[in-house]
């Protein structure tokens, strides 16, 4: 079998003569050039809401705790010595050994319209996938369902929120243009205020439900958040456990989203559903969604002006995300799920600024949640397409 070094100089030499090299990110300077490339791409788009350096950064820091499981290797590619695309791939050992697979991740895909551009960098991630003993690849994800996940293929009209992945339209022929096939659509959902409400009867019957199971809401303990943070992600791997996708989370990696949110998280919006012996059954956390402040911060850099807006405005932003919203696969039957959509809602709700939220992302694939939303008034807004090939 050929070595990583042999296939990416077969891959380059063929790449050398049209002007175009892919190289793999190797010390500081490469790594700026890969964070600083999504805004020479879309930089002149004014929906493009950027990402925060800081925070791409950190993710393929080799200091990230989710490296105690993964191995990453990202590559940039050239045409004439300019920066013109991007690509990281990614081996989870978590994930592989809890759905017994072979599977790598591709993701942090960004590329001018040039399909040469997208194939060499779609070569040379499957190519180091391949090396590594890895059958079977999907994405874009950045670097698992556990980040940013899916490539956008219809809901073009609407900001991106908090956390998810936005893309330029012709992505999409890139992927499909390169060999990808589609694995699973991941829907977005919109409430609006005046047409998001549980009728009477539903709220008479969920009222019964919940007296007669003895279950009880109640909202998350900043003065404990770290405990509580772990109490729900533990929730988080086993009511996820079943979806396609899933990726156990390690200690290290809640404990490191925690210190993310705890910044901008509303205790009222982090909910969880206790039993009668005060076992945590189901959790829901809605988030306030402040790319709509981030879309102002063009370099993607918190400067004075960003934090500035960030504190004054986290508080009345008009849009929400609800982010997560599970209940433990044994327990479901006890409709613990409506009981936390009619809190999450019921909050949403009371807020004076909240106009809108988005529920994403679900599974097409689930329809037990996907009915009850729509039961709920809610539209779908939006939709991400995760693809795959095998190798």
């Amino acid at each position: 079998m050929a070595s990583v070094k042999e296939v990416l100089g077969r891959i380059g030499a063929a790449e050398e003569g049209a002007g175009l090299a892919i190289r793999p990110v190797r010390g500081w300077n490469a790594r700026r050039i890969f964070v600083d490339l999504p805004f020479r791409i879309h930089g002149g788009d004014p929906t493009w809401v950027p990402p925060l350096r800081m925070g791409v950064y950190d993710r393929i820091s080799r200091r990230h705790p989710a490296n105690q499981h993964q191995r990453n290797q990202l590559w940039i590619a050239y045409r004439r010595g300019r920066p013109v695309g991007r690509i990281g791939a990614c081996i989870d050992e978590s994930y592989n050994q809890f759905h017994d697979v072979r599977w790598g991740w591709v993701g942090f895909f960004d590329s001018f319209d040039d399909p040469d551009v997208a194939g060499g960098l779609f070569e040379a991630a499957k190519g180091w996938l391949r090396q590594q003993g890895i059958e079977h690849c999907a994405g874009p994800a950045n670097f698992t369902t556990n980040d940013e996940v899916g490539l956008l293929v219809d809901g073009f009209d609407e900001l991106p929120v908090l956390l998810t992945l936005q893309n330029p339209r012709y992505y999409e022929q890139l992927w499909t243009g390169a060999g990808w096939e589609p694995l699973e659509d991941l829907w977005a959902w919109r409430f609006e205020k005046p047409r998001t409400a549980l009728s009477d009867r539903q709220r008479k019957v969920l009222a019964r439900i919940q007296e007669r199971s003895g279950l009880r809401l109640r909202n998350i303990d900043m003065e404990n958040f770290e405990a509580d943070v772990s109490r729900f992600f533990d929730l988080y791997n086993s009511a996820w456990s079943e979806n396609l996708g899933f990726a156990p989370m390690s200690e290290g990696e809640v404990q490191h989203l925690a210190k993310q949110l705890k910044s901008i998280i509303k205790p009222e919006w982090a909910i969880g559903l206790e039993d009668a012996e005060g076992t945590l059954i189901g959790v829901c956390i809605a988030l306030p969604d402040i790319n709509r402040i981030l879309v102002r911060a063009r370099s993607g850099r918190l400067l004075p002006f960003t934090w500035a807006r960030l504190l004054l405005g986290r508080n009345r932003l008009d849009h929400a995300r609800v982010f997560a919203l599970g209940v433990r696969p044994e327990r479901q039957h006890l409709a613990a799920g409506p009981l936390l959509y009619q809190a999450i809602v019921d909050h949403l709700a009371a807020d004076p600024y909240i106009a809108t939220a988005e529920a994403s992302w679900t599974l097409a694939s689930n329809h037990r949640i996907n009915d009850q939303l729509s039961a709920m008034g809610a539209t779908r807004s939006k939709v991400w397409r995760l693809y795959q090939q095998a190798l």
